[in-house]
């Protein structure tokens, strides 16, 4: 339907052939759009007017309900040999029959050859098309339209919870166990396509009451692409092969010619020559590290540009190299003759041991948090795997005694073994055997004798959660951080306690006996005291 008066398009077409049209739309001098010269509806804005027509079409049962030209409808239109059969039979006699239900399903017959000519392909197979009416028995045809794949295709999440009844689509209480998805991975050009048609089926299933829950899919994940660079010839829009580039200069040129290149990050694809082999990749760093890569470089939904020599390869090989260490150091301390005893620890290393402790709960409190998160909501794996790499790095600044006598570092790694399984499996394997073969364990309670992607989730410790009874207080001097003091946790709000209590402590002594202190603030937020001193 072609309206000049609200396309610019449709107006250049009637001009263009000569047809003559009434104007229906008159713009008022305050911008404002008015229906002219179209009967009842005349002087309404076009709002009004659209819920005027929409009205009326409902009381005379004539649709008026309002829909999207953004659907693709392809059920009948799209008719295809290897659609779905539509299980109807037309008998002269007795009119458009079902197929009876001892009959179903309605198999495609074997196509020879398509000549595309005709209505459906399935014209060509006579065998099939004609059958006996179920009625009368008389002579029939059998109907040759087919509904489109996705009437096979779309309910294929209903299918997964019950795959092998032979009775019925799917058992109901298994559906309703399993249903909805929790994650659904796709691009977005499903929103308007498959995405609708799986919801079509769900929401059908539901009115008929064979599923609890109407809608299928919890979330829509739409994942980024990972792009890489494209060489274009600019005289001819050729894309090359980076064989055929050199890159040896400051600037690609055509290894032949030497003509300058157009380079554009852009999706792999074999016409443009920018596609990456998996494998050979999977043979030059391993599956692990590409997962790792693939996870840490971005946030799912974003793209990558696909360079292996920026930060985020040589990172997560130096963070496996690192967790490889740690085990390493763990074994060799164990097994240097010393048998390890918690006691033999110095306060100081005790204090050690005590901030890796803290380090670990805090990190299974995030990763717990970010995995519940990032897997059900945003998704953001490189966050947690940025978590571990945090106490990776704790871990590492372990001294020997610690390491050797220290149950808070054996639980430590365990604990970060176990998060960094479900991301790299096989690493992650191999330091849990390693692991496994420390003698003279100080924590029994994980299951040394499996796998680590048989083990429990590390749970924060139950001391962790509960408030702690000294607060760790920042000391600031004129703005610059100086050390922290210990402060109890009901004294760390009260800024004349928090005062008295730096001013008498060791680092109160060494650095503010004897200055003159203008002003002190205790932050309202964090464990923080600033002292303004003069100089």
């Amino acid at each position: 339907l072609g309206i000049p008066s609200t396309s610019a398009e449709d107006a250049a077409v009637a001009k263009n052939l000569g047809i003559s049209f009434t104007e229906v739309i008159e713009t008022l001098p305050n911008g404002l759009e008015k229906v002219i010269n179209s009967a009842e509806i005349t002087g309404m804005t076009r709002q009004e007017a659209l819920k005027a027509v929409t009205q009326q079409a409902k009381r005379r049962g004539l649709g008026g309900d309002l829909t999207s030209d953004k659907l693709r409808d392809w059920l009948i239109s799209r008719q295809r040999y290897w659609g779905t059969p539509i299980p109807v039979v037309h008998c002269p006699a007795c009119g458009t029959l079902p197929v009876p239900y001892r009959d179903l399903p309605v198999l495609l017959p074997s196509v020879a050859t398509f000549t595309g000519k005709g209505a459906s392909p399935l014209e060509s197979a006579p065998e099939w098309v004609n059958c006996a009416c179920p009625r009368c028995k008389a002579a029939a045809r059998r109907e040759v339209d087919t509904m489109d794949t996705f009437v096979d295709s779309a309910w294929y999440y209903l299918r997964y919870t019950d795959p092998h009844n032979t009775d019925r689509p799917f058992n109901s209480d298994l559906a309703d166990y399993w249903m909805p998805v929790d994650l659904y991975i796709g691009g977005k050009e499903h929103a308007v396509m498959h995405l609708f048609y799986a919801r079509f089926f769900s929401h059908f299933c539901h009115d008929l009451k064979m599923t609890k829950h109407k809608e299928p899919f919890h979330k829509l994940l739409v994942q980024g692409l990972i792009k890489n660079q494209t060489f274009r010839l600019a005289s001819t829009g050729q894309c090359l092969k980076r064989e055929e580039v050199d890159l040896t200069g400051t600037e690609p040129v055509h290894l032949k010619t030497g003509e300058k290149l157009q380079v554009t990050w852009e999706k792999m694809s074999k016409s443009k020559h920018n596609g990456i082999e998996p494998e050979e990749l999977v043979k030059e760093y391993g599956i692990d590290t590409l997962r790792l890569y693939l996870l840490f470089a971005a946030p799912p939904e974003q793209d990558i540009l696909w360079d292996t020599k920026t930060d985020a390869m040589p990172g997560v090989q130096r963070w496996q190299t690192r967790l490889w260490a740690l085990v390493t150091k763990l074994l060799e301390e164990r097994t240097s003759g010393t048998l390890p005893s918690p006691e033999l620890l110095s306060k100081k290393e005790k204090a050690e041991a005590r901030k890796i402790w803290e380090q670990k709960n805090l990190v299974i409190s995030e990763v717990k948090k970010h995995l519940q998160k990032y897997f059900t909501k945003d998704h953001l794996f490189n966050a947690a795997i940025s978590r571990l790499m945090s106490l990776t790095n704790v871990l590492h600044q372990a001294s020997r005694p610690l390491i050797l006598h220290s149950r808070e570092f054996e639980d430590a790694l365990a604990a970060l073994c176990i998060m960094v399984a479900p991301m790299a499996p096989h690493i992650a394997s191999e330091m849990w055997k390693g692991l496994a073969h420390v003698q003279n364990k100080l924590c029994p309670h994980h299951h040394w004798d499996v796998d680590v992607l048989q083990q429990s989730w590390p749970k924060v410790d139950p001391e962790y959660l509960q408030p702690a009874e000294v607060v760790e207080m920042s000391v600031l001097i004129n703005n610059k951080a100086c050390g922290k003091v210990p402060v109890p946790q009901r004294a760390a709000r009260n800024f004349e306690e928090v005062h008295e209590l730096v001013l008498q402590s060791e680092l109160g002594v060494k650095h503010l006996q004897g200055r003159t202190i203008k002003k002190a603030f205790l932050s309202p937020r964090t464990a923080l005291i600033n002292f303004l001193v003069q100089e």
